[in-house]
C-alpha cells in the first residue's frame, strides 16, 4: 500500500525513481521536499489580486477585525443587560421638559452661580430668585435627594447654553441645584 501525504506538492517537483503516470497520484517523499515553504500554483481561472506586503504575523487576525468583533459582542451584551434602554431615555428626557416657559431669553452668569453656591440650603425661595431673576422655564416636579417632592426651575448657562442650571425648591425653601447637559 502506498502512503500518501496531505501536504501540497509543488508543480516543479518531479519524483526521481519513476516517470509520472497520467491519472494516477504519485507518492510524495517528505525528505525530497525543498526546505523553503511551497506555495500552491494558481489554477487556469485564477485572477491575480493585489495584496499588501505580507508581514511576519500574517496568520493573526488584524486589529480592525478584532475591534469589530469585540464591539459587536459589547453591543449585544448591552442590549441583553438593559433591554428597556429607550424607555429610560424617554423618561429622562421627559423629566427635563419644560412644562411652562417663563422667560425665553433668561440665562445665568458665572457671578449668579457663585452667589447660588454661597447660599445656604433652606434659604427662602424669594432670596434665591432675587439674584437669579426669572427662570427660562419651570420643569415638571422632581424629587430631592431625600425623596421629597420638589419644584424645579431651569436656567441656561450664559457661557454654555446647552447646559442648564436646575434649581430645586421644597415648598418655599431652596433645596439644592443640579446641572443638565443637553
Amino acid at each position: 500500500m502506498v502512503q500518501r501525504s496531505s501536504y501540497p506538492v509543488s508543480a516543479h517537483y518531479q519524483p526521481q525513481s519513476r516517470p509520472p503516470q497520467p491519472g494516477r497520484p504519485q507518492p510524495v517523499n517528505p525528505q525530497a521536499m525543498p526546505s523553503r515553504p511551497v506555495r500552491p500554483q494558481p489554477g487556469p481561472h485564477h485572477r491575480p489580486t493585489r495584496r499588501p506586503a505580507a508581514s511576519a504575523h500574517s496568520d493573526r487576525p488584524q486589529p480592525r477585525q478584532v475591534i469589530v468583533a469585540g464591539g459587536s459582542m459589547l453591543a449585544l451584551a448591552a442590549l441583553l443587560i438593559s433591554p428597556n434602554l429607550n424607555q429610560e431615555q424617554g423618561q429622562e428626557a421627559e423629566a427635563f421638559t419644560c412644562i411652562r416657559q417663563e422667560q425665553p431669553k433668561a440665562v445665568v452668569s458665572r457671578n449668579q452661580i457663585k452667589k447660588l453656591l454661597e447660599t445656604d440650603l433652606q434659604a427662602p425661595k424669594a432670596t434665591v430668585q432675587e439674584f437669579l431673576q426669572v427662570p427660562y422655564c419651570v420643569l415638571s416636579p422632581g424629587k430631592t435627594e431625600a425623596g421629597l417632592p420638589a419644584e424645579r426651575e431651569a436656567y441656561p448657562l450664559e457661557f454654555d447654553p446647552q447646559t442648564w442650571l436646575v434649581v430645586l425648591y421644597e415648598g418655599d425653601r431652596y433645596a439644592g441645584y443640579d446641572f443638565r447637559f443637553r
